[in-house]
């Protein structure tokens, strides 16, 4: 006889719905892990949920990408971004104090408009792409954690209506839990870099211990063979001359090669930062390899000088992809003559001012200029320009 009950048939769950709800419970905790290691995943995950729990045409997610700047890097529901690639919305970068996100980053608190276009609580600079999205209410609340700014969490409606306190309750308690999941995500992201500059000086060593060691040996036995070749041998003493400066040029560009492997420390002003994301994202975008270097010790520049250095460097950047047939581009910073020098070079056939008119870079050059800035652009002997801004720095 055995003990316990038995299952009557009526009460046994369904064998596949039980599997499709185990299922749907190990995506969603899936989803939540995956948010907490990956900021974009992160962003995505708050831009849909404050769109679905504040009941809202569109949500919107903006990342504090420094001091003064907001980007707006993940979206739900926006019109152009089903039909297209982009919006108008999404990549937007919003300086402190602009607009509702950039009033809100100021303020540090939420903010909400019953008609974007006609209020008089924010400044109207982007009201072209909130148009083209027909965008008319909007609340922003800040994504704060340990009084720092993470972010900035968007819900908007395309009709001029009211948000109810409900709503704002229930964005705020989303922006509290996203200010976590994005803290948590830049944190796994510095260990995976950390792992990375480990890799790469693991690399190097490696390299330095094999091929440096083996270049170093061909140097010594070519010496040795052209000690041992008479005067009377004169053009294989020049082959042996030549292979002998090529060899040392190898070996100079190996130990740089094994020297950027080794010292691969982040950036560290905003300035720095700013061009090695863009150097990533316009990466992404062209397929075109791009890196940005500092030389030497390099002080952060002001705010403003800051700004026009790195306008230069988008522009720059600009009429490589549209203008150029480069493979590879090089922005490097290095303090210069009291004050600071950026360097945009690329690989490409020389075309980028010379189809484009350079409209862009005189537009930049006067904003250089009022500053004390110097701006110049020069065709490089092996191919590819080299745009050079430098500013004085006080």
């Amino acid at each position: 006889m055995r003990w316990g009950t038995k299952a009557t048939r009526a009460n046994r769950p369904d064998p596949p719905a039980e599997r499709a709800l185990r299922f749907g419970e190990l995506l969603g905790s899936h989803a939540q892990v995956v948010d907490l290691l990956d900021r974009a995943a992160a962003l995505r995950g708050l831009a849909k949920r404050v769109r679905e729990a504040c009941g809202v045409h569109i949500g919107l997610a903006g990342l504090a990408e420094s001091e003064e700047l907001l980007v707006l890097r993940q979206w739900d529901g926006l019109w152009q971004g089903d039909a297209t690639p982009g919006s108008t919305l999404h990549d937007l970068h919003v300086p402190i104090g602009l607009g509702l996100g950039g009033r809100v980053y100021e303020r540090l608190e939420p903010v909400w408009v019953d008609d974007y276009r006609r209020s008089d609580l924010i400044t109207h600079d982007f009201d072209v792409p909130i148009s083209a999205d027909d965008v008319r209410s909007m609340m922003a609340v800040p994504m704060m954690l340990d009084g720092r700014t993470q972010g900035v969490l968007y819900a908007a409606m395309r009709e001029p209506v009211g948000f109810s306190d409900r709503q704002l309750d229930t964005a705020l308690e989303i922006a509290g839990t996203g200010a976590l999941a994005l803290q948590t995500a830049s944190a796994a992201e510095r260990q995976r870099q950390s792992a990375v500059s480990a890799e790469r000086r693991r690399i190097a060593s490696e390299l330095h211990d094999s091929v440096g060691a083996q270049l170093f040996r061909m140097g010594a036995e070519l010496r040795d063979l052209r000690n041992s070749v008479g005067g009377e041998a004169a053009d294989l003493l020049a082959r042996l001359d030549s292979l002998q400066d090529q060899l040392a040029e190898t070996a100079s560009t190996f130990r740089e090669s094994v020297h950027a492997l080794d010292h691969d420390e982040p950036p560290a002003g905003r300035l720095a930062a700013a061009l090695t994301r863009d150097c990533a994202e316009f990466g992404k975008r062209t397929g075109i390899s791009a890196q940005s270097v500092e030389i030497g010790p390099v002080a952060e520049c002001d705010p403003q000088r800051g700004s026009v250095l790195l306008a230069v460097a988008r522009e720059a950047l600009l009429n490589v992809e549209k203008h150029s047939s480069a493979s590879s581009v090089l922005i490097s910073s290095v303090a210069l003559d009291g004050g600071m020098a950026v360097s945009v070079a690329d690989d490409g056939d020389g075309a980028g001012v010379r189809d484009s008119g350079g409209i862009g870079l005189r537009s930049a050059a006067d904003r250089v200029g009022a500053l004390g800035g110097t701006l110049s652009t020069v065709v490089n002997e092996d191919g590819g320009l080299t745009v050079r801004v430098w500013m004085p720095t006080p």
